[in-house]
């Protein structure tokens, strides 16, 4: 561990200092060219030092003074520092926080809670604090996953009824790159329909980490749509030690070119960047999937990853990086987006609750606030 590093999170409490009363809200506030979210008990956005205690994991091994974090009557106490933490790299705070669960330091399970914590105890730009959860954005051609993302398939339905892997597709050509790919394809007679099936990534009752389930389907032929039991085929059936993964896309641009769509599963944060690396440099690691390593997604079936927030009252899946005005939109807003300010609420996990974010009505900063899942959006 760096000296940097080890400023940036260090084994103390701050001092309170003067008795004000703490805002209970979110507040976005102006700051040079940006906005920057104030947590709620923060008076300020000028605040650079934040401060927190969380359990401690029985049997700790946080005992040296020069580490992280250390324990001190039988608690965690933990400050830190808003501008070392916005030096580290894109999706330190995510590892960090898991080689802290690995260690011991935290009870198991705990990892993205306790970087949670770290965000919420210091003002942030939204997307800054993203960024530091998110390792995808520096490293081409992969998506951190979580349990704030759900999964899309997207397979077809053969006459036959045999399974989609045996249907026979043609690529015509494939555009974009990384996570944003254009695929036109030509399908054989066999495909009558379409089966759509939505998963969720769930902590796992007992260890670090989520497992992969699925949540809904559906299937269509013509103009009709039913909902089935479940997919035909679940495609993400890890080993039980899996916890952690991320999904990898690699496209061929020549023309006619395969995708390749992979999840990557690993028992735990520091193993999953091993084998990100490993994948990345070499695809054939995954020629098939393997329960212990990666899940291979068939080239005629469509995967998506999305982020989750409630819109009015319902789950409403938006993209990876999303904002508030994206999701306004994906949940029936007015074309306008501008015309909800007015009425408009947002709320936003804070300490395992849903808390309010103030802001000006007369700006439309609020609407380009990068969401982290999880947020709630209403308006009248």
């Amino acid at each position: 561990m760096s000296r940097r590093q080890t400023l940036l999170i260090a084994a103390s409490l701050l001092a309170s200092g003067c008795a004000v009363r703490k805002p209970q809200t979110y507040r976005l506030a102006p700051e040079a060219s940006s906005h920057i979210l104030v947590p709620p008990g923060l008076a300020t956005p000028e605040v650079t030092l934040g401060a927190f205690t969380v359990p401690m994991a029985k049997g700790s091994l946080c005992t040296s003074a020069t580490d992280v974090v250390s324990l001190r009557g039988g608690k965690l106490r933990v400050s830190v520092t808003r501008d070392a933490l916005l030096q580290q790299p894109a999706g330190w705070l995510r590892t960090w926080a898991a080689q802290m669960e690995d260690r011991k330091c935290i009870p198991a399970g705990t990892g993205l809670k306790f970087a949670a914590h770290i965000l919420e105890s210091v003002p942030l730009d939204p997307s800054a604090a993203y960024r530091l959860l998110h390792a995808d954005g520096v490293v081409q051609g992969f998506v951190e996953l979580g349990p704030e993302n759900r999964l899309q398939t997207q397979a077809p339905i053969m006459k036959s009824g045999k399974l989609p892997e045996d249907n026979v597709i043609d690529i015509v050509s494939v555009t974009g790159a990384d996570r944003a790919l254009n695929v036109d394809i030509r399908e054989s007679d066999e495909a009558v329909g379409v089966e759509t099936s939505w998963y969720t990534l769930r902590p796992k009752a007992a260890g670090a980490g989520t497992t992969i389930v699925p949540l809904s389907s559906n299937r269509r032929v013509d103009d009709r749509t039913e909902a089935a039991a479940g997919p035909s085929r679940n495609y993400f059936q890890f080993a039980p030690e899996i916890g952690f993964y991320r999904l990898i896309y690699k496209a061929d641009l020549s023309g006619k070119g395969a995708i390749t769509e992979i999840v990557v599963g690993a028992p735990d944060r520091m193993e999953l960047d091993r084998r990100t690396r490993r994948v990345l440099d070499d695809f054939d690691t995954c020629k098939v999937s393997d329960p212990s390593l990666c899940a291979v997604i068939p080239r005629h079936v469509g995967l998506n990853a999305v982020l989750a927030v409630t819109v009015n009252g319902q789950e409403v899946r938006v993209g990876i990086r999303g904002t508030v005005r994206g999701a306004i939109m994906h949940g029936g807003g007015p074309q306008r987006v501008e015309e909800v300010l007015p009425s408009l609420t947002v709320r936003k996990p804070y300490g395992g609750k849903l808390v309010d974010v103030e802001f000006d009505r007369s700006s439309g900063a609020i609407l380009d606030m990068t969401l982290l899942g999880g947020e709630s959006i209403v308006w009248k």
